[in-house]
């Protein structure tokens, strides 16, 4: 499976993920027209794409042959992990200390924001090897 998914395709997988339900390409067309205002067209083609891709699959209706129903066949889980490896692949060479640091020093905290992310270290810090 490629595992390359443009911006574009993102809000129609989206879109898919939070139904949770199989949808027909006009379903998706309507949601994702009123979103980002795309036309009909181009959203069939990201539909296509991502079935060429792996990414969604479909059945046909059983009354109407012309009716197709789509469902993510990846879950949302796995593509944000991926784009998060190949993120930090591309731009911290596969640094993930570096990458946080360098958004940790670049980013305003809570209080409450640095504890959770102090907690979370301290249980990384304890499942380590």
């Amino acid at each position: 499976m490629e595992y390359n998914i443009s911006e574009a395709e993102w809000e129609v997988m989206r879109t898919l993920w939070e139904c949770g339900e199989p949808m027909t390409s006009a379903e998706i067309v309507a949601r994702v027209e009123d979103l980002r205002g795309r036309s009909p067209r181009t959203i069939k083609t990201l539909l296509q794409r991502l079935v060429a891709k792996g990414f969604v699959t479909f059945t046909i209706d059983a009354a109407d042959s012309r009716v197709y129903h789509y469902s993510a066949a990846v879950s949302e889980d796995i593509c944000v992990k991926r784009e998060n490896h190949d993120f930090v692949s591309l731009y911290y060479k596969g640094d993930v200390a570096g990458m946080l640091a360098r958004f940790i020093g670049d980013s305003e905290l809570s209080r409450d924001q640095i504890e959770a992310l102090t907690a979370l270290l301290a249980e990384k810090k304890e499942d380590a090897p």
